[in-house]
């Protein structure tokens, strides 16, 4: 038996074969944007502002290398240059006496700070006992510094005592060495020392002197 048809459906069919057309797009084809100039514009600007602080970062940085390298070299310098006046004498320019009973020869001298906060020199020897009887260095060879012309005193406040302080005093047998050394607090870290040993064993007089500079 003959059915009749839905209409609403029949109505809703009309409806979409009378919709507008949709213009076909081309393959590949992208509709222009208004806003992408503006964009590309706002990111070039962003690159230039960047490559600007990064340009400037740099500079900074080679700016504080070159500082520290500078500083570094003048540190370096001032170290070596406090090590030098601290050894400014050896054997070369020190005083050294040969005689049938003893050897004296003056190796080193530091400066040093003592416990005052005061300039002291260290004036080390190398003593060598060649009679029968045994000698200290200080009853034999004791020695004397000038500075500016007036006598500098025996440093006894050291922060730190080196061992050969004790050993001037200590008696040592014949053909027996022993390293010594002498203190003396110092007016000053510039003018020279005139360094003086004095024989008392049996002229009792000065058998040796030199200048001795510390800058």
């Amino acid at each position: 038996m003959p059915r009749d048809l839905d209409l609403d459906f029949q109505f809703q069919d009309e409806e979409v074969r009378e919709r507008p057309r949709q213009p076909r797009r081309e393959p590949g084809r992208v509709p222009p944007r208004g806003g992408s100039a503006s964009r590309r514009r706002k990111n070039d600007t962003t690159s230039i502002i960047i490559l600007i602080v990064e340009i400037v970062v740099f500079i900074a940085l080679i700016g504080l290398f070159i500082f520290l390298k500078g500083k570094l070299v003048d540190d370096t310098g001032s170290s070596k240059s406090s090590e030098a006046s601290q050894e400014a004498a050896s054997a070369s320019n020190g005083v050294n006496v040969e005689s049938e009973d003893f050897t004296l020869t003056c190796t080193k001298v530091q400066l040093v700070m003592d416990a005052d906060n005061e300039t002291a020199a260290l004036v080390f020897f190398t003593f060598v006992n060649k009679t029968d009887e045994p000698l200290a260095m200080s009853a034999v060879f004791p020695a004397s510094v000038k500075q500016n012309g007036a006598d500098c005193p025996e440093d006894t406040n050291l922060s730190e005592t080196p061992a050969e302080i004790a050993n001037k005093d200590m008696q040592v047998s014949g053909g027996q060495s022993v390293e010594c050394c002498y203190a003396f607090k110092l007016s000053d870290q510039t003018s020279p020392l005139t360094l003086t040993i004095h024989d008392n064993y049996s002229t009792f007089t000065d058998i040796g002197s030199t200048e001795i500079p510390i800058s």
